[in-house]
């Protein structure tokens, strides 16, 4: 009888060594590709810069999840477009494509920000709009994607990691694994040399 918790275990785990990274354009491998992502967004927040988390469906969960760890734990301030009343907005005055895009002007970026893209698929338009915007004006972009190499986000982004599994489930939770790398390494968070829980509660704050 098939163990299927095993299998999508294991098939998680192969997911995540066979993730493909690229600095502009050229080959990296995990351990270059967080130190140089790290070296950027050390010199974000150094310059007084911002984070832009963009994503649809469950990715944008990731991403309204993610600017807050950053603005909250990572001392960094981050934004999401998670808000009904300005997605919407933004989406019936422009188009949904552009609803990401017009947010992300509404915010004045400039090359001090660094701007986070997730899309499994990585060919969502309105990712799309927002990398081509960032290429166009010199604002570094991180963008994470799967599913079908060469996809867009893959050649748009400065910082590109691709998860080159068939699922959008696996896709996802890699992607998350992915975010929580980012997170943890520029706060020096290492769960295999702590000695005692975290603690998030304001009285007794232990990261």
């Amino acid at each position: 009888m098939e163990d299927y918790a095993k299998s999508y275990i294991d098939t998680f785990h192969t997911g995540i060594k066979k993730t493909e990274y690229k600095i502009s354009g050229e080959n990296s491998n995990s351990s270059s590709f967080f130190h140089e992502l790290n070296e950027k967004t050390k010199k974000v927040k150094e310059n007084g810069g911002r984070l832009f988390f963009f994503g649809n469906g469950a990715s944008a969960s990731f991403s309204n999840h993610m600017a807050l760890d950053w603005s909250k734990n990572g001392g960094i301030l981050a934004f999401c477009l998670s808000d009904s009343a300005m997605l919407t907005a933004l989406a019936n005055d422009y188009d949904f494509e552009g609803c990401f895009l017009e947010f992300l002007k509404i915010n004045s970026p400039t090359s001090n920000d660094l701007v986070v893209t997730t899309s499994s698929s990585g060919n969502s338009k309105n990712i799309v709009k927002v990398l081509k915007y960032c290429k166009q004006y010199n604002i570094t972009s991180f963008g994470l994607s799967g599913l079908n190499e060469g996809n867009k986000t893959e050649i748009l982004s400065d910082f590109s990691l691709f998860v080159p599994m068939k699922t959008y489930g696996m896709v996802e939770c890699i992607h998350q694994l992915f975010h929580h790398i980012f997170l943890d390494k520029f706060m020096g968070i290492e769960e295999w040399n702590k000695t005692e829980s975290q603690n998030m509660d304001a009285s007794n704050f232990k990261l």
